[in-house]
């Protein structure tokens, strides 16, 4: 009895809690804008929200040339998926999933050229982004180095996910990943950081199984 109780409430507080979410999106938006969303990129939208408990990310976040189609695609295609830092690595539950930023290949790197290790990560993984997906929610350095890989070594990521957060290069980074022609979902602005990158990943995984994102 206790367990089915318990179980119960959990079920009731998760929809009401996206009860709640729909809601300020709703309020956020307004009917028109909100009609202007696909179910998919409202899902996605949704769980950003759910995850920052801030209705502004319904204004903020911008997705670019079909990005969550790609992500699915990519994922159904167990494609590799590359993360800046740890924590969001921690956060994204997929199997075929990659962080360089301890490797000693990084460190050596970044010592000899001088660069920041997550530019050094990025570039150690350019075989994995080429053809992967992305996912950026510290470094704002990272997030540049993906984009001159994509601009000047010809690499095609199916998606990056571009959310950076801070006061400095951040917005620009993700402005910079919005002006290419590569599938992203960014937010606009110096908000992001590890919960919005993971739960935009993991909204996409999940839509990739045809669940709930």
């Amino acid at each position: 009895m206790f367990m089915g109780a318990t179980t119960k409430e959990g079920l009731n507080i998760a929809e009401k809690s996206r009860t709640i979410v729909k809601n300020k999106i709703r309020q956020v938006l307004g009917e028109d804008k909100l009609k202007s969303y696909s179910s998919e990129e409202l899902t996605i939208m949704e769980r950003v929200v759910h995850a920052t408990a801030d209705e502004e990310y319904a204004k903020l976040l911008i997705f670019k040339n079909n990005p969550i189609e790609n992500g699915i695609e990519a994922i159904k295609n167990k494609k590799p998926v590359v993360v800046d830092v740890g924590m969001v690595k921690a956060g994204i539950r997929y199997n075929n999933l990659y962080n360089f930023i301890n490797d000693k290949e990084t460190y050596k790197m970044a010592e000899e050229e001088q660069i920041t290790r997550a530019i050094a990560s990025m570039r150690i993984a350019k075989k994995l982004i080429d053809g992967g997906v992305v996912v950026i929610g510290n470094a704002p350095t990272a997030l540049f180095e993906v984009i001159r890989l994509i601009n000047e070594e010809g690499i095609k990521p199916k998606l990056v996910i571009g959310a950076p957060v801070g006061f400095v290069k951040a917005s620009e980074s993700k402005e910079a990943l919005r002006n290419t022609d590569v599938p992203s979902i960014t937010t606009v602005g110096p908000k992001g950081g590890t919960p919005v990158a993971v739960s935009i990943a993991n909204g996409i995984i999940a839509l990739s199984k045809n669940k709930r994102a």
